[in-house]
């Protein structure tokens, strides 16, 4: 993923972003490179994920072709990790002005959980935040992030992903998993 010109300097160091080291209860234990976060079994890293429905209906994204894990895959409408000096918060406010050029609503956390995923010589190894929120529906994908949006139903996912589910992310499946237990997801089923 290439960096941004709009962030922040002291994210980067030597052009390179630099993440948050946590343990399994999200308790900052240090940093390092996006690189070494994600090399081998990867070392946990704080990140988030965010589900944006609009008239019942999910925001999905496939990624580019050009991400370093799980390229071409569907995943959540966003996610990102959190920069060192950075909230939850400030973090989903800047990837979806980055990713989708939207000003995000108010988002309410819905499930937390910690994964590993290897795929080749990487891996994501993260402890991650599902985020909630609903939106207007108007959006433009960048396509240095993104490679194609669809909307779909909560039950249509699950249904497509018991089919297909090496056409998804991971951490999609974790975050899919953890809003299904959530009295909040009966809002968005059978739509």
């Amino acid at each position: 993923m290439g960096l941004s010109t709009n962030v922040c300097p002291r994210f980067i160091v030597s052009a390179k972003e630099i993440l948050i080291l946590v343990d399994e209860q999200d308790n900052e234990i240090g940093t390092d490179t996006r690189e070494n976060c994600h090399a081998g079994n990867g070392k946990r890293h704080r990140a988030y994920t965010v589900f944006l429905f609009h008239g019942g209906k999910l925001l999905l994204q496939r990624r580019s072709s050009d991400k370093l894990l799980w390229p071409g895959s569907w995943d959540v409408s966003y996610t990102s990790h959190v920069y060192p000096g950075e909230s939850y918060q400030q973090a989903m406010v800047r990837k979806a002005k980055q990713e989708l050029n939207v000003k995000i609503p108010r988002l309410t956390e819905a499930h937390a959980f910690v994964y590993v995923a290897p795929q080749g010589k990487n891996a994501e190894n993260e402890y991650c935040r599902l985020f909630i929120g609903e939106f207007d529906g108007k959006f433009r994908a960048n396509p240095q992030e993104i490679m194609e949006t669809k909307w779909s139903t909560v039950d249509n996912l699950l249904s497509d992903m018991k089919s297909n589910p090496d056409a998804y992310t991971p951490w999609l499946k974790y975050s899919l998993d953890g809003f299904m237990t959530r009295p909040l997801s009966k809002k968005y089923r059978n739509r």
